[in-house]
């Protein structure tokens, strides 16, 4: 399989697509995100922050072009700047990451978040809108 995909997954997409109405039936009351304990992730204090957080919000860097990209530009800011800046990459494959998601109001990956704001929304800056952007906070 490919991305290491789990068999399990297979064989329920087999019998989604081959079961359409119990499948229907056996997910009618579940609710996305209703096992995800939001108040255990904690968000930084951005209001206090002693330099700029770039939050790269990403499906995954390694498997995503899109999200690659974005990653991408965000690893340039970094070379750039360096220790001038602190920098993370919240993958939605993890489960806090997507807690993390839900209680930021991310609505679009890859996205960019700097200090906690919304800064890049599935469209990849260029080296000069990015750094723009820090250099707004800093």
């Amino acid at each position: 399989m490919p991305y290491e995909i789990p068999i399990e997954n297979t064989i329920g997409v087999a019998q989604a697509a081959l079961n359409t109405d119990e499948t229907r039936e056996m997910v009618k009351n579940y609710i996305a995100g209703a096992d995800f304990d939001l108040d255990a992730v904690e968000l930084p204090d951005y209001e206090h922050l002693t330099k700029p957080l770039v939050e790269v919000f990403t499906l995954d860097s390694a498997t995503c072009a899109a999200c690659t990209y974005m990653m991408g530009a965000a690893n340039v800011a970094k070379a750039t700047y360096g220790d001038k800046i602190d920098m993370v990459e919240y993958k939605f494959t993890i489960k806090e990451n997507i807690a993390r998601c839900m209680k930021m109001g991310v609505k679009n990956l890859p996205s960019i978040y700097i200090n906690g704001q919304l800064k890049f929304s599935s469209l990849i800056p260029s080296k000069e809108e990015l750094e723009k952007a820090i250099e707004e906070v800093m």
